[in-house]
């Protein structure tokens, strides 16, 4: 299948990761589109430029840009840039907090308190990323329980859900810098991210990341049945 890197992709991250060294020079970085710098391992960066890179380069505004901060292990800082509706998230682990910044106006962001599995909003970016039997079940059984499944988000979904207008996305074959941005917003906004074992790990590259307990646990249920 077609995996696009643009010049943009590059160019992207080269000028994030000048910022980032600029400013602290002792950090690890690990990128989408160039090697690792090895640096403290207490503070990694993590850096998507372009998030959605086939929307990107089809025209389809749902791309943005995703950098992340672990601090001894734990994801503390997440942003997704979203250049096309001129929104920014922002979400900090430690805080408990997210917001959503639109041309300058800064807005807390929470959740959705939805807990019916039917009247769930459920949301992925793509079949293909369920390309084992297991996952194809997965997706099935979740696609049977919800009330409205939509696709084709990318990183704009994460936001939608710290927003509360989507209450859960399930994904598969993600890399850590897909991942590592996202959790301290959806944890800031009130919301529960883990993998398909329900664990605060993310190297297998699947997750679940929902409005709040209540739902988390009854897909962990799903798919434990699968």
């Amino acid at each position: 299948k077609l995996d696009p890197v643009t010049i943009a992709d590059q160019k992207a991250e080269e000028v994030i990761r000048g910022l980032i060294l600029k400013k602290y020079p002792e950090h690890s970085i690990i990128g989408e589109e160039f090697d690792r710098v090895e640096g403290d391992p207490n503070y990694r960066w993590f850096i998507d430029p372009i998030d959605g890179t086939k929307s990107f380069i089809t025209g389809i505004p749902l791309w943005g840009t995703l950098i992340g901060l672990e601090v001894n292990g734990v994801p503390e800082l997440g942003i997704i840039d979203l250049p096309s509706t001129k929104e920014r998230y922002l979400g900090s682990n430690s805080l408990k907090r997210a917001i959503r910044v639109t041309d300058g106006i800064i807005e807390n962001v929470v959740t959705s308190s939805e807990k019916n599995l039917i009247n769930l909003k459920f949301g992925y970016t793509s079949e293909e990323m369920f390309d084992d039997l297991r996952s194809r079940k997965i997706l099935d059984k979740v696609n049977q329980e919800v009330g409205m499944t939509r696709t084709g988000g990318d990183c704009f979904f994460y936001g939608l859900l710290s927003s509360g207008y989507l209450d859960l996305i399930i994904e598969n074959n993600l890399k850590p810098f897909d991942i590592v941005p996202i959790v301290p917003i959806v944890i800031g906004a009130g919301g529960r991210i883990s993998n398909w074992e329900g664990e605060s790990s993310y190297t297998d590259g699947n997750i679940i990341a929902s409005c709040n307990d209540s739902v988390h646990n009854q897909i962990l249920e799903i798919i434990n049945s699968v």
